[in-house]
C-alpha cells in the first residue's frame, strides 16, 4: 500500500492533506442502498488492519452513529461541529476509538446539518472565510487530517440534499456508489455524474473508486452484467467492483440493533455457536429426573459470517485500486 505521504504533486496544502487522508464520499442518490452500514463496515475494518480512519455522518438522519454503537446523548451533537466548522471556523473535533475500537474516528451527524443547506444557498455563505460552505468544510477537514495524519476518510452522504452532498464532494479525493439493482437506485446512480463534473470545476482532482452492488443475490449474475452495461449511462467511466455485499436482512438487523460492525457480529456468532453446542451437550448428560433446563443462548443469524467476508473482500478491492491510482500518480510526478 502506498503511504500517505508520496502524494505530493498538489501544491495547494489543504488539498494536499485531503488528498493524503484518501477522502472518499460514499454517495446516491436514492436512499436504502446501504449507504450508511457501507461506511460503517468499511472504515472499520480498515482500522482493524492498522489504518487510521476517519468516519463522518454527513446526514439528516444520523443514524452512522447506530451501526457503530455509539449511543452516547451526551457526546452526540447531531452535526453541530461539522456546522461549528463551516460557519464559525471552528476546529472538527472527533470522537476518537469510536465504540471502543482503536483507530476509528468518528464526527456524528444529524438534524443540526439542516443549517449546512442554509448556509450553502443564503447570501450569508458570501461571509465564510473560504467563501463558499463547501469549502470551508474541504478547509476544515483538510486541517483535521493534517492534524490526524487520517489514512482514510469516509463520508456517508444524504441521498436527497444536493448541498450536503456537495460539501462532501468538495472535499473527497474518491466516489464510491453503492447501489442496489433496481431501477431507482440505478436512478439514483445516474444522478451522481452532474453533481460530480460540477465539483471538478473546483476539486478537479475528483475521481470514481467505483460502483458496489449491494443487497445481491450471488446466483444472479446475469443482472451483474446488465448493471456493468448501463454504468456508461452516468457519462464517465465507472468501473464494478467484483466483491458485492449479499441481501442478509436478519444479519443487518442484528448489526444495527446491537452497534456491532460484521465482522465483530461473525466473532459473537462464532463464539455463540460454540456455547449453544455446549449447552445442548450439558442437556444430553442430565438424567430425565433432573427438572433443570439449561437455557441456549439467543442465536445470531448464520450469515454473519458471509456478510463479514463480503465487506473483508471489497477493502482487499479498494487498497488495489487505491495502491494502483496513487502509483500512477508517483509515476506521473517523477517524468
Amino acid at each position: 500500500m502506498v503511504k500517505p505521504d508520496q502524494r505530493t504533486t498538489d501544491p495547494d496544502p489543504t488539498r494536499t492533506d485531503l488528498n493524503r487522508a484518501r477522502v472518499t464520499s460514499v454517495i446516491n442518490g436514492k436512499g436504502g442502498v446501504l449507504k450508511t452500514s457501507l461506511t460503517a463496515n468499511l472504515g472499520g475494518e480498515m482500522a482493524r488492519r492498522g489504518f487510521t480512519v476517519l468516519i463522518i455522518d454527513l446526514d439528516i438522519s444520523g443514524n452512522l452513529k447506530l451501526d457503530i454503537g455509539m449511543r452516547d446523548p451526551e457526546r452526540d451533537d447531531h452535526g453541530r461541529s461539522i456546522v461549528d466548522a463551516i460557519w464559525s471556523d471552528k476546529p472538527l473535533e472527533p470522537v476518537r476509538d469510536a465504540g471502543g475500537r482503536p483507530g476509528l474516528h468518528f464526527i456524528f451527524g444529524g438534524r443540526v446539518l439542516d443549517m449546512v443547506g442554509y448556509l450553502a444557498t443564503s447570501s450569508n455563505g458570501d461571509l465564510l472565510p473560504s467563501g463558499s460552505a463547501a469549502e470551508q468544510f474541504a478547509k476544515a477537514l483538510g486541517d483535521l487530517c493534517a492534524r490526524e495524519e487520517y489514512d482514510f476518510v469516509l463520508i456517508d452522504c444524504p441521498p436527497g440534499n444536493g448541498e450536503l452532498q456537495e460539501v462532501a464532494l468538495m472535499a473527497s479525493r474518491y466516489v464510491l456508489i453503492p447501489t442496489k439493482t433496481d431501477e431507482a437506485s440505478l436512478d439514483g446512480l445516474r444522478g451522481v455524474g452532474p453533481r460530480v463534473r460540477k465539483t471538478r470545476d473546483l476539486n478537479p482532482g475528483l475521481s470514481y473508486l467505483g460502483v458496489v452492488i449491494t443487497s445481491h443475490n450471488r446466483a444472479a449474475s446475469r443482472i451483474l452484467r446488465e448493471v456493468q452495461g448501463r454504468l456508461g449511462e452516468v457519462g464517465d467511466t465507472l468501473a464494478l467492483f467484483t466483491s458485492t455485499i449479499r441481501h442478509s436482512q436478519a444479519a443487518a438487523h442484528d448489526c444495527r440493533t446491537r452497534g456491532q460492525l460484521a465482522y465483530e457480529l461473525a466473532k459473537d456468532a462464532t463464539s455463540q455457536r460454540e456455547q449453544r453446542f455446549a449447552a445442548l451437550k450439558a442437556r444430553r448428560r442430565r438424567s430425565d429426573s433432573d427438572a433443570t433446563v439449561i437455557p441456549l443462548p439467543a442465536a445470531i443469524t448464520a450469515t454473519a459470517d458471509d456478510l463479514a467476508g463480503d465487506y473483508e473482500a471489497l477493502v482487499d478491492e479498494i487498497l488495489t485500486r487505491v495502491a494502483a491510482d496513487e502509483n500512477a500518480a508517483a509515476g506521473e510526478g517523477s517524468r
